[in-house]
């Protein structure tokens, strides 16, 4: 009996044992996977927050291409917004962008990389933008404001906006007078009396008073004056005759 009762609890032991053993295995897999899973989706562990500084996996943007046609601003801002959202190196970002380079461009980075080697992001753009940008002279701020209409408000805004983002930084407020100066007088009055805070208003409100003035100038079509049956109009009658007009002389 003795041995009995004593081998039971051996057993029992020994099972209390291996559950501690199988409970530590568990906690400390549980304790992996958290940290792993916090990890993968960009949070810290456990607070259940995301960071959103990257796309979702399945998409992934394509690389733009540029052939040396237009504003390289552009290509630039789209290469650099895909090097952010895809944490690519910096030695790698000369690279991804010359292989995505046609045509003419294409032509004109193999004779730029024959001539001063190896070059870093920031000089690629420069050279970008002194081969392929707008005829720019020293001041691109003196270029912005002496922009003035010429033809329509929508050329005029076409160019204003291609010059904005070389011009640095200006505040709402600059923007908007340089803009509503260049569109010259009357139609500069006559969005400066609307006082638009900001630039998009600005140039809304030039279109619509363009239009305006074109309909204002635009000659009324439709029936003649004087037609009969024309909404508006009056029946022209011969004026009567006076005590000193002569009747005329029949004729024999």
């Amino acid at each position: 009996m003795g041995d009995d009762l004593k081998a039971s609890i051996d057993a029992l032991s020994k099972n209390m044992e291996l559950m501690h053993k199988l409970i530590e295995a568990n906690a400390k897999a549980i304790h992996d996977l958290s940290v792993n899973g916090s990890s993968a989706s960009g949070g810290r562990p456990g607070t259940g927050e995301h960071h959103q500084d990257r796309p979702p996996k399945h998409w992934r943007p394509e690389f733009p291409h540029y052939d040396g046609k237009s504003d390289p601003l552009i290509f630039i801002n789209k290469c650099e917004s895909f090097f952010l959202q895809q944490r690519i190196m910096h030695e790698e970002r000369v690279w991804m962008a010359s292989y995505n380079l046609q045509e003419g461009a294409q032509l004109w980075y193999m004779q730029v990389q024959e001539d001063e080697g190896t070059l870093t992001w920031p000089r690629f753009t420069e050279l970008l933008n002194l081969s392929y940008g707008p005829p720019l002279r020293a001041a691109p701020l003196f270029e912005l404001s002496a922009c003035r209409r010429t033809g329509t408000v929508t050329d005029y805004q076409d160019r204003f906006q291609a010059l904005l983002p070389r011009a640095g930084r200006l505040d709402e407020a600059q923007r908007v007078q340089l803009f509503t100066g260049g569109l010259l007088p009357p139609l500069s009055l006559q969005v400066q009396m609307q006082n638009p805070q900001t630039l998009a208003a600005a140039m809304s409100l030039a279109r619509q008073f363009e239009l305006m003035e074109q309909y204002t100038a635009a000659p009324a079509k439709g029936p003649a004056r004087g037609v009969l049956g024309a909404p508006g109009s009056r029946l022209v009658l011969p004026a009567p005759m006076t005590a000193t007009d002569k009747a005329p002389v029949p004729a024999n």
